[in-house]
């Protein structure tokens, strides 16, 4: 075993720090004694030992710092540290290794182990292969503790879940004071808080401020200096300002951390501490592998979320068909009884009234054949009106353009102001009948919600071919609306859902894009080949 080696021993608990002490010196080293980081330092200042036992957990300056105050100095970077801590978690073994130390013992220790890592720390001849080694365990480290969080992640499909375990996560792994997880809302217009976990006591005012801008939050993610990975040193200012007293303004160490999911930006994660924090390589790298997998959890609790939701909405929407079918046959049955068929009774009656005067009273057998004439045109009638209520007869007898040009003319006429309802049909092939009922169903609610809700002067319906698929657009000028944060949730009402059902029913898609104060777009999109005839 290497002897004669001057040994600094740093740890603030005497008995320990004594028996460290006394067991080294029998083995024919010069041991010194420091009991907090600061005296630490000044031992190593005043005279540079060949190799540092560092615990962590001490006053005035803990390990984690001392331990980058040296290798962050050239002239003591080279000194081997051995951390010798009661902490050991995967990711304080991250730190301390990813920090530089050569190996990292844990309270309570053999004391023949920790002599046998002070030999070898004093013995390395090919300090690379060290390196890779540290370099190894490292990886391993990162690994474990993504591996556990990961495990963690995939546990449940409860995106406030998913949420809590992120941000609880990250907080105890990292120290944080703050972790603020904001996700872009369903407009992708601004990014909302949707968990805040914090050991501060954050009021509304603070929570407010992760409602952030997506071109501020764009201006930050892509400025000079953003580490490869994504995760971004911030100033603690931006979260915090003179209206906001006291704990957001007393970060003094911020990063953002983007989340990407398939490619897209979905949101960010904000990690702040009161005290001073820098993340090392490997944390940085540690992080960046948790945003990917917490980006991929999100997104997968957010598509459960709205499977589930649109399920219930399926469900509701078929009682809802049941109901209104029974209703419509409860409707058509009684229009039936009590007109129709009252109708061709009378009808009936005067034809026999009719015949039995036929030869006595010729002119009054001609009056009641003309009586039950004028009763059957008004069966004929009544029978068109309700054929008219089940199906719009205008798309049979005239096609969809024509129909759709006669009822914007009746919502124009109907509106209880002053509205303008512009058509603009481009090249349209040949409809299927399926697709030209879904088509005015659609265009017939989006219209219903314009009046309804948009208090707009201006709305525009287009219709038309757009590469391989057709494309209807129902756009007004009104007062538009905001998408509440969870995505769809309570957003919809069963007039988009249904709007939504049709479009899907016949392999298309259904988009609502609006904002307080920019109008609405309603566009449906549906391929060619299955709305058209010669498909």
């Amino acid at each position: 075993m290497v002897s004669g080696a001057d040994i600094l021993v740093v740890d603030d608990e005497p008995e320990v720090a004594r028996i460290m002490a006394m067991n080294l010196e029998f083995e024919g080293h010069r041991v010194r004694v420091a009991h907090d980081g600061l005296e630490a330092l000044r031992e190593v200042e005043e005279k540079k030992p060949d190799c540092i036992l560092l615990d962590i957990m001490m006053p005035k300056m803990d390990g984690f710092e001392v331990l980058k105050r040296l290798k962050k100095d050239p002239e003591t970077s080279d000194i081997p540290v051995i951390v010798v801590t009661a902490r050991d978690t995967d990711m304080d073994r991250l730190k301390g290794l990813g920090g530089g130390a050569v190996e990292y013992v844990a309270k309570p220790f053999d004391l023949g182990e920790l002599k046998a890592h002070v030999s070898r720390a004093l013995s390395v001849k090919d300090r690379g292969l060290e390196e890779q080694a540290r370099q190894e365990r490292i990886r391993r480290l990162q690994l474990s503790t993504l591996r556990d969080i990961t495990e963690k992640l995939i546990s449940t499909l409860e995106l406030e879940e998913v949420l809590e375990t992120i941000g609880e996560k990250l907080r105890h792994l990292f120290e944080l004071d703050v972790c603020a997880i904001t996700l872009l809302d369903a407009a992708g217009r601004r990014f909302y808080p949707a968990s805040v976990c914090s050991r501060l006591p954050l009021g509304e005012r603070e929570r407010n401020k992760f409602h952030i801008p997506y071109e501020r939050l764009r201006e930050w993610t892509e400025q000079e200096g953003a580490y490869d990975s994504g995760v971004q040193p911030l100033p603690a200012s931006v979260l915090s300002g003179d209206e906001v007293a006291g704990v957001l303004a007393g970060l003094r160490s911020l990063y953002l951390l983007p989340l990407r999911a398939k490619g897209r930006f979905i949101g960010v994660i904000f990690l702040g501490r009161v005290k001073e924090m820098e993340l090392s390589p490997q944390e940085v790298e540690l992080l960046a592998a948790v945003g990917n997998q917490a980006a991929l959890a999100i997104e997968n609790a957010r598509l459960y979320e709205e499977l589930r939701y649109d399920e219930e909405i399926h469900r509701q929407l078929l009682q809802r068909v049941i109901n209104a079918q029974e209703d419509e046959r409860r409707r058509v049955a009684m229009e039936l009884h009590d007109g129709v068929i009252q109708n061709l009774v009378s009808a009936v009656f005067r034809v026999q009234f009719g015949e039995a005067r036929l030869e006595s009273d010729p002119q009054g057998a001609r009056r009641a054949l003309r009586e039950s004439q004028e009763i059957i045109n008004q069966g004929i009638d009544e029978m068109r009106r309700i054929i008219a209520g089940l199906r719009p007869t205008m798309l049979d007898d005239m096609g969809l353009v024509p129909a759709l040009q006669k009822y914007i003319r009746r919502v124009q006429e109907e509106a209880p102001w002053e509205l303008k309802i512009e058509l603009k049909e481009g090249e349209v092939p040949q409809l299927t009948p399926e697709a030209e009922t879904a088509l005015y169903r659609i265009c017939q609610e989006a219209l219903h919600n314009v009046v309804k809700h948009s208090r707009c002067r201006r709305a525009e319906v287009e219709l038309s071919s757009e590469g391989e698929e057709l494309v209807l657009r129902v756009e007004d000028d009104g007062v538009g609306f905001e998408f509440p944060p969870s995505q769809r949730r309570q957003s919809r009402g069963f007039g988009l859902a249904g709007m939504r059902e049709r479009a899907e029913s016949l392999g298309g898609r259904l988009r609502v894009k609006s904002a307080p104060g920019e109008g609405t777009l309603v566009e449906a999109r549906f391929p060619l080949y299955a709305v058209s005839k010669e498909g």
